[in-house]
């Protein structure tokens, strides 16, 4: 492509096209609708309008974790970028990769306060990879291939392009072609780094693999499988690798957490003396009390952003590189040293965790007249496909999902791990069956986080999305009503969700969630046996429509977790 003259909105489009971008989403305005039209007359990416600029945000944010791709959305000045930040946040916290325009008034008004002005690169800077305001059309297209690259590359996270609305409207002569994306040379795992683990683990008693977010950020699972299946030692799970190891693989221990947790999985790692953490945090989260984790135990941490080895728990061997070029190194230098055992000294032996995993197993097939959410869950499990999408909001209905619900497929369990944001769910529900519209795409909510994302089903409905959204309804704010029950004797304040809802028969729930649906045009039905949630379940995906399950569970019912921040702690009798 020569030298062209073009708009600069329009050649934002047509590299978006280029990128292979597929969908964008969000609420357009007047300041961002050069970019929407560019969008509309130059490229067949379909757009997709929300109810509420955060669930764009979200869908993006979902869209990426899916895909492994770039996922964007756009919305109008003010408040339209305003009510962005939140998915920024969450975005950024896991270090997914997306693009998110905001429009702007125009260059000669800013800092003037004019209509729905706002400052939104200085909001979003914290939350953000890298933030840019667009004001000067004789760059911008050379800054929004920087911004590109910054989103997709190294540590990869969200990136805001502010974009003034003259700037825009600006023409100007563009070769496309001369933006070129490199092929990014990621810090590979060294020599050095392989000797030293192999020394740590010919000494080792109980050696452990712990896979976090960065082996599904580097497309790294078949690497970490084939690693674990030539040491054969077990494979624990941080919160955002929960998909990154097949749940029922014989060498698959569990999850590790002071909530997000399994038995085995806590009970392996505290019983490590090695540690392997493969592309994870160590967040305060997965291993509770730092002191206890460290007690009797070496560390290997591997992970491509430098800030965070060290940043918690002192480590014996820092590999600061691409987890997947480290897995493919020891792998390979493991197969090549114990083709002679005598001279490898590192005894591996065949590992089979699947019975004490299953004996350690927490309890589900309650069948009590009041629904479980464990029973709710395991009917849920037992129906979906092996490579269903779940997504969730933050809430007491995602750690009973954590604790119990098994994942097989990379990708697969859309979570936010560090903003825990409720609302979240819906629009990842949508934006995975968008990408991948074959497989299912269940939204196992709460009722409190479901209020938080109501108004974007009749999203579901306008674009014919056929999602199932799975609301655990105790009608309560559940995750905090516990907490005071706990912490603070039974002290309850605004944790109730209950009311009398005069216009609806169905008890003193207050919303009705099947009747809310059914507003906007998503069919639902209520549950309140657990035998029916399996036939509600094939009803909605025979229908292929968006569909909505009200599965009414006991509001008494509590998770086991740690009282105190420490993974020795967790009461599993607790049910």
């Amino acid at each position: 492509m020569a030298l062209q003259t073009m708009t600069v909105a329009e050649a934002i489009a047509l590299y978006l096209k280029k990128k292979g971008v597929e969908h964008v989403y969000g609420v357009p305005g007047v300041a961002i609708l050069p970019l929407y039209d560019a969008i509309r007359e130059l490229t067949d990416i379909q757009s997709y309008v929300v109810r509420h600029e955060q669930t764009a945000a979200f869908m993006a944010d979902s869209y990426s974790r899916a895909t492994g791709k770039v996922g964007v959305c756009a919305a109008t000045s003010g408040p339209g970028g305003t009510n962005f930040i939140t998915g920024l946040y969450g975005a950024y916290m896991d270090s997914v990769p997306m693009i998110a325009f905001t429009g702007q008034v125009a260059t000669h008004l800013i800092g003037t306060q004019s209509f729905q002005e706002v400052p939104v690169t200085e909001i979003a800077r914290p939350v953000c990879k890298e933030v840019y305001l667009m004001n000067d059309a004789a760059t911008a297209v050379q800054r929004f291939h920087e911004a590109w690259e910054t989103a997709t590359t190294g540590k990869k996270g969200p990136v805001l392009i502010d974009l003034c609305v003259d700037v825009q409207k600006t023409e100007v002569e563009v070769d496309l072609d001369a933006f070129v994306s490199v092929q990014e040379q990621l810090p590979q795992a060294t020599d050095e780094d392989i000797a030293k683990t192999i020394e740590l683990l010919k000494e080792a008693k109980k050696p452990v693999l712990i896979s976090g977010g960065g082996v599904n950020l580097a497309n790294a699972t078949a690497e970490l499988k084939e690693l674990a299946e030539t040491l054969q030692i077990p494979v624990v799970t941080s919160v955002m690798g929960i998909d990154t190891f097949p749940n029922d693989h014989p060498l698959f221990a569990g999850r590790m957490g002071t909530m997000l947790n399994t038995p085995l999985g806590n009970k392996t790692i505290l019983e490590a003396d090695l540690v392997i953490n493969l592309g994870g945090r160590f967040g305060d989260r997965s291993i509770g009390n730092f002191e206890e984790f460290k007690q009797n135990t070496k560390i290997i941490h591997v992970n491509l952003d430098k800030k965070q080895i060290g940043k918690y728990l002192e480590t014996e061997v820092a590999v600061v590189a691409d987890v997947k070029s480290y897995m493919v190194k020891l792998a390979a230098t493991i197969k090549d040293l114990t083709k002679d055992v005598a001279a490898a000294a590192l005894e591996i032996k065949q590992l089979d965790l699947t019975e004490e995993r299953n004996r350690l197993a927490r309890k589900t097939d309650f069948d009590n007249d009041l629904i479980k959410p464990q029973r709710a869950l395991r009917e849920l499990r037992e129906f979906l496909d092996r490579d269903a999408f779940v997504s969730h909001d933050c809430g007491i209905s995602q750690i009973w999902s954590c604790q119990l619900f098994e994942t097989y497929v990379p990708r697969s369990y859309l979570i936010t791990g560090g903003a825990g944001t409720m609302g979240w769910g819906l629009g990842a529900a949508m934006a995975a069956k968008l990408a991948f519209p074959k497989r299912q795409s269940v939204n196992i909510v709460g009722d409190g986080s479901l209020g938080m994302s109501l108004q974007d089903l009749a999203t579901a409905a306008k674009f014919n999305i056929p999602i199932i959204v799975f609301v655990m309804n105790n009608s309560l704010l559940g995750l905090i009503r516990q907490q005071q029950n706990w912490w603070y004797d039974e002290r309850r304040i605004s944790t109730d969700l209950i009311y009398t809802n005069e216009l609806c028969e169905n008890g003193d729930r207050g919303i009705d969630f099947v009747k809310t649906a059914e507003g906007m045009g998503v069919r639902g039905e209520l549950v309140t046996d657990w035998r029916e949630i399996k036939p509600a379940l094939a009803r909605a995906v025979e229908l292929g429509k968006p569909y909505l399950i009200e599965v009414i569970v006991d509001p008494a019912a509590e998770c086991g977790f740690s009282p105190n921040g420490r993974l020795s702690t967790v009461d599993y009798s607790v049910n």
